[in-house]
């Protein structure tokens, strides 16, 4: 299930608010398959879509003029290993909301940057980084992607499976899917 506002006079900015849009469409889809049944429709209808977060970015890559997707309903933890510490949770999941329940289990993330405000995939869509040198930033913490392609199928990708998608997907700022699930190494 997703809420639309069709033909919206929404503005929506970033945090920066040097960039903004007045998307045709706004949606939030509470799953995978809402969102890949929005890419359809969009694809059917001629429109190009954006997944946004918390439009956390002084750039434009969140800038959706066309149908913007608001991943905040992605938010659901999937899995949480302590033992691995693997965690897999909704593209959605806003940092502030991740660190304490990775802390509830003995978990942190390796490195990150100095604002949680972000989604977990814009973190990791734009390179988001902490500091020193030997950490990597969230994209490096990422072992699987869920995400819905272009023409709204489901993939998931990681070193393993489909291992080029995954690499380019990291850091991919939106233009290889939109990411839906993530699996982090704690």
């Amino acid at each position: 299930m997703s809420s639309s506002e069709h033909g919206t006079d929404t503005v929506w900015r970033n945090w920066a608010g040097n960039e903004e849009a007045r998307p045709r469409r706004v949606l939030r889809p509470a799953d995978t398959g809402a969102v890949a049944a929005a890419v359809k429709d969009a694809v059917r209808d001629g429109l190009r879509v954006k997944g946004v977060g918390s439009g956390h970015s002084f750039s434009g890559v969140a800038v959706a003029p066309d149908v913007q997707l608001r991943l905040d309903l992605l938010d659901a933890v999937d899995a949480v290993d302590p033992e691995t510490g693997l965690v897999t949770v909704g593209a959605g999941m806003p940092l502030w909301k991740l660190n304490p329940l990775l802390a509830s289990h003995g978990l942190a993330l390796e490195n990150m940057g100095d604002i949680d405000r972000q989604t977990v995939s814009g973190a990791i869509s734009t390179g988001t980084h902490g500091s020193g040198v030997r950490f990597g930033g969230i994209a490096t913490q990422v072992r699987a992607l869920e995400l819905v392609l272009a023409d709204g199928s489901v993939t998931v990708c990681s070193p393993q499976e489909r291992p080029e998608l995954f690499a380019a997907a990291r850091v991919g700022l939106g233009a290889l899917g939109i990411i839906t699930r993530v699996t982090l190494q704690t």
